[in-house]
């Protein structure tokens, strides 16, 4: 009788003890603690306040280069039209200038504008009044400097030769 005692109470302090290292097991393996996830918050609010600037020059960058691609489209577009219908085509900015847009009127009287481009937001654009394209596809040298709204050091140049044709070079124009 006291062997089976004995045996029980072995048989309890061997579940006991697995239970106890089971229980100790799933208490370290739990996860992260307080003080290393306050410690990778710090980093991580670290190298965002790293990134956040060299990402918004970057997108000012990408700013200007679209509105220069879109600006010499517009270009080729009149000169091509010019071309194309054997009259003048005139591209021309609308609304407040050439950051408010620009648009082709159509060499026919009454119909629709050959193109439309909407405001070109937090970007200043100065141009000539209009460029005019003959139906030989020449106009006049024009530039254009394009400058982020915020940042005025920060350009781009687009220059068009009498042929018609646009090139876009950092900085401004000479």
């Amino acid at each position: 009788m006291v062997s089976t005692i004995n045996s029980r109470a072995m048989a309890r302090s061997r579940i006991a003890a697995l239970l106890n290292r089971r229980a100790s097991a799933a208490h370290n393996s739990a996860g992260f603690t307080l003080v290393e996830l306050m410690i990778s918050l710090v980093l991580l609010a670290i190298l965002l306040g790293m990134g956040v600037p060299s990402f918004q020059t970057l997108i000012a960058e990408q700013r200007l280069r679209a509105v220069s691609s879109d600006l010499r489209i517009a270009l080729n577009t009149a000169r091509s039209e010019a071309v194309k219908r054997n009259r003048d085509v005139v591209l021309s900015p609308s609304g407040s200038g050439w950051a408010g847009g620009w648009s082709i009127a159509s060499p026919e009287a009454g119909d629709p504008d050959l193109l439309d481009h909407p405001e070109a937001g937090g970007v200043n654009i100065t141009g000539p009044a209009n460029v005019s394209f003959s139906p030989l596809g020449r106009a006049s040298i024009a530039d254009f400097e394009i400058a982020i709204a915020a940042d005025t050091s920060t350009g781009l140049c687009l220059h068009m030769e009498i042929d018609g044709r646009a090139t876009a070079t950092k900085g401004t124009c000479p």
